[in-house]
C-alpha cells in the first residue's frame, strides 16, 4: 500500500481502510457496463475535488480474465476518470470477484443515475441472452412490468426513436404510450410529432391525442370532415335520410366552428390538433365566416352597443360559433392580426375546465 499523501498532492492517493491501492494503469473500464453517458460538468467537479480531497469511497474492480495483473472495473467509472484527470497514479479498491452486470445495474438503479436508454439497452442484452422478464427484474429488484415497460422500448419506429435516442423525450411511459399509438395510427402519429414542439410531447398531451384519434371510430358526419388533411378537396359528409338514400353536402362554418367547439369544451382536442386536421378548404371556410365580425371589430365606433346587439341577435351567444364570433370580433377590436389558430387557442384558454 501506498503511504498516505499530503492534502491536496494530486499524484498520490490517501489510503483507505480495507481497500488497497491499485495503480489507474493496471485498471480497465468495463466495455459492457450499462452505464454510458457521462456528464462533463459532474465529471470535472469531481476531478476538482479528488485534487483536493483524494478518493474517498474505494472503487470495485475484478481480475481481468484476458490479462493477468489487471483488473475490470465493477463500479466507480466516474471516480477512476476523474482520478486520472486529476493525476493521481493509484486509487483505492475493492476486489470482488463475485460480481455481474446486474449488480452494475442495480447500484446505477439505486442512485438513480442510469438514463432510460441505458436501461432499455441492459434489459435487450438480458432478453438477448436468454432470460425471461420476471428473471431480469429479480436480478434488478424491479417489477416485471418495469422491465416489460422498459423492452417494449427495445425497437422504436424511427419518428419514436430519434426523440428517445436523443435525449429529447425520456420519459419511458410517455415513449411506451407512442409506440401503442404508432402501431393503430402510425401516419397521424407522425404528423402529429412533426407539428409538436418536443416540449409538448408530454404523457398527458400523447393522452389528448390518441382520444382524439380514437373519437373518430365514434363519431360520424363532421368528424369524418375534420379528420381529412390537406391538401384534399372540401371535405363532405353524409346525412342519411333513410336506410338507401343518402346525400353529400359541404359542412358549412357554423357547423365546423360548433364542431371545434364541443370538443375544446370537452378537453378531448387542442387548437393544434384542431388546425392539423382541418383541411384548407375547412380552413377558408371558417376564415370567411370569421373575417366579418373581424373587420366589424376594426370599425366599431361604439363598443357597448355593438356587443348588447349582437347578444340579443344571437350572434354572441357564448358557445358553439358564438364564442368564436365574439373572439374574432375583440381581434379586430385590439388591432390584432387576424389568425386562425390564435382565435381557436384564445376561445380554449376561456372555456371552463
Amino acid at each position: 500500500m501506498v503511504s498516505k499523501s499530503t492534502v491536496g498532492d494530486p499524484k498520490k492517493a490517501p489510503d483507505v481502510l480495507g481497500a488497497s491501492q491499485i495503480p489507474l494503469d493496471l485498471i480497465v473500464e468495463d466495455p459492457t457496463q450499462p452505464r454510458k453517458i457521462f456528464d462533463p460538468d459532474s465529471l470535472a467537479e469531481l476531478t476538482e475535488t479528488i485534487k483536493t480531497r483524494g478518493v474517498k469511497t474505494p472503487i470495485s474492480v475484478r481480475p481481468n480474465p484476458d490479462k493477468s495483473g489487471t483488473y475490470i472495473i465493477n463500479h466507480g467509472a466516474r471516480r477512476y476518470r476523474a482520478s486520472k484527470s486529476a493525476g493521481l497514479t493509484s486509487i483505492p479498491a475493492y476486489i470482488d470477484t463475485d460480481y455481474s452486470l446486474a449488480d452494475q445495474v442495480v447500484e446505477n438503479l439505486q442512485r438513480d443515475n442510469l438514463t432510460s436508454r441505458e436501461i432499455v439497452d441492459y434489459i435487450g442484452r438480458e432478453i438477448a441472452s436468454g432470460k425471461t422478464h420476471e428473471q431480469i427484474s429479480k436480478l434488478i429488484g424491479k417489477s416485471p412490468s418495469y422491465v416489460s415497460l422498459h423492452a417494449a422500448a427495445m425497437d422504436l419506429p424511427d419518428p419514436i426513436a430519434e426523440l428517445f435516442n436523443s435525449g429529447t423525450l425520456t420519459d419511458i411511459t410517455a415513449i411506451y404510450n407512442l409506440n401503442k399509438t404508432f402501431k393503430k395510427y402510425p401516419l397521424e402519429l407522425t404528423d402529429w410529432l412533426n407539428y409538436s414542439k418536443p416540449e409538448d410531447v408530454t404523457r398527458t398531451k400523447i393522452q389528448q391525442f390518441r382520444k382524439f384519434l380514437e373519437s373518430r371510430n365514434d363519431e360520424k358526419g363532421i368528424m369524418t370532415a375534420l379528420t381529412r388533411q390537406a391538401p384534399h378537396a372540401p371535405s363532405d359528409f353524409t346525412e342519411n335520410s333513410d336506410k338507401n338514400k343518402s346525400k353529400k353536402r359541404k359542412l358549412d362554418a357554423d357547423e365546423l366552428l360548433t364542431y371545434i367547439y364541443v370538443r375544446l369544451k370537452k378537453r378531448s382536442h387542442q387548437p393544434q390538433d384542431i388546425m392539423l386536421k382541418l383541411s384548407n378548404a375547412q380552413k377558408t371556410t371558417i376564415i370567411d365566416a370569421l373575417q366579418k365580425y373581424y373587420t366589424a371589430g376594426q370599425k366599431c365606433k361604439d363598443l357597448f352597443h355593438a356587443i348588447l346587439n349582437s347578444l340579443k341577435g344571437g350572434e354572441f351567444d357564448g358557445a358553439g360559433r358564438g364564442a368564436f364570433n365574439l373572439t374574432a370580433f375583440f381581434f379586430g377590436v385590439n388591432k390584432k392580426e387576424f389568425d386562425l389558430e390564435k382565435i381557436i387557442h384564445e376561445v380554449y384558454l376561456n372555456l371552463d375546465k
